[in-house]
């Protein structure tokens, strides 16, 4: 079995010609999600709460600026410091999203695919509006996943690595029901009815189930492909997550990858009790984060130019937490989030949106990215929209007329 940087260099070398790239083409943009489940703090990195009413200030906090971005800086945290002020130029943040619910569940969906009927995430509708014929387009190695249109474009790899073991078999070897395979005559007798079925359904099922099936036995052809998901001790080890999706940018296999961070040791980010672990959870995810961007910057694209040069890292949570404390010293929910994206087709050194002195979102001019009375509250069509116009991706048709992208954080 190979590790990923075999596997990486294998799929660029001989089996990759398939897939290569073809000359004059423009490479396109490629995504990686990191979802913060839980609902972050987001006064301990991005939105300083000083002139808030009533707002509880950790103490020795104080804000920096590192390539026009404003941050808060905390000397418990290093990390994020050291993340500005490397990556700063690179980066854009986005302040004062509005996610209009207090639960989880619906917040995830709003944050994910909108507030519309859109039921598709992000990185299904960029992996289902590819111009390529991607094995794996959007590879969900942990997190949430919403599908609709474009469920034959979303792979997840469970968190048991479920998705491995069906394609080596092994998932039948060990379980301890009897299994008894069906003969090669049967086996294309039981496909082709299958397929009778879903064909007689018409449409995109049809040809989505044809298409699924195909990618399976392509799949399945890869024998050296490695897609196990990975610890780190007591949580994920984020930064393997990443050098996989990398690894399968660089092998043209994918388009998107969702992975998700649930804080330091899984302690998760739903904090209603104390703020220690915010401080915690940050300190480690931006550690994560700094070796994720030397990891990105080390690696080659198959056009052949630096791989961060198409790649968009998405760092987001469902909801914020209310400036001030409860009762039992915590934060509660709070539908105010920011987001930060990395790399390509960003506006670097950008901060959009701040906190007004309520800890509400501010009205925005979406083309400068300056406070207005006379601009938008965002919200997540608005965040949407972003996204899928650095990915190529007309939102209007999917989001509605009302769905407006920030072009202020977008480099063109």
């Amino acid at each position: 079995m190979l590790n990923r940087r075999e596997f990486g260099l294998l799929s660029l070398g001989a089996m990759a010609p398939l897939r290569v790239v073809a000359d004059g083409q423009r490479a396109e943009r490629k995504f990686v999600f990191i979802f913060n489940d839980g609902g972050w703090d987001t006064s301990h990195v991005f939105t300083p709460l000083f002139g808030i009413d009533g707002a509880y200030i950790e103490p020795d906090t104080t804000t920096q600026r590192a390539s026009g971005i404003e941050y808060v800086d905390h000397p418990a945290r290093p990390s994020v410091r050291e993340f500005f002020e490397r990556h700063g130029s690179r980066c854009a943040v986005i302040n004062g999203i509005e996610v209009p619910s207090i639960t989880h569940e619906r917040c995830r969906e709003l944050i994910l695919t909108g507030s519309g009927a859109l039921s598709d995430d992000w990185g299904a509708v960029l992996a289902g509006r590819s111009d390529r014929n991607l094995l794996l387009p959007h590879v969900v190695l942990d997190g949430p996943a919403f599908t609709r249109t474009f469920t034959d474009q979303v792979v997840r790899i469970g968190d048991s690595n479920q998705l491995p073991k069906l394609l080596d078999q092994t998932a039948f070897s060990a379980s301890t029901l009897p299994i008894t395979g069906l003969g090669p005559t049967a086996e294309a007798l039981a496909d082709e009815f299958v397929a009778q079925r879903a064909a007689a359904h018409g449409g995109s099922f049809g040809t989505g189930y044809r298409t699924a099936l195909d990618r399976i036995a392509e799949l399945m052809a890869w024998d050296e492909l490695e897609i196990d998901s990975m610890v780190a001790g007591c949580e994920r080890d984020i930064t393997a997550d990443c050098a996989l999706a990398f690894d399968l940018f660089q092998a043209n296999l994918t388009r998107c990858a969702m992975l998700r961070y649930q804080g330091w040791c899984s302690e998760g980010w739903d904090t209603h009790q104390g703020l220690d672990l915010q401080g915690r959870n940050f300190g480690d995810l931006f550690s994560y984060i700094n070796e994720v961007m030397d990891d990105l910057d080390g690696r080659t694209s198959l056009s052949g130019g630096p791989l961060a040069d198409e790649v968009t890292i998405v760092v987001f949570s469902e909801m914020g937490r209310e400036p001030r404390l409860n009762t039992w010293g915590g934060r509660d929910h709070w539908t105010f989030t920011s987001a930060l994206l990395i790399g390509a087709g960003v506006r670097g050194g950008t901060a959009v949106g701040s906190l007004d002195q309520t800890g509400r979102g501010r009205r925005v001019d979406l083309d400068t990215g300056a406070a207005s009375d006379g601009g938008r509250l965002m919200g997540p069509d608005d965040f949407g929209a972003t996204l899928l116009t650095l990915g190529g991706v007309d939102p209007e048709p999917l989001l509605g007329p009302d769905a407006l992208p920030i072009r202020a954080v977008l480099d063109s």
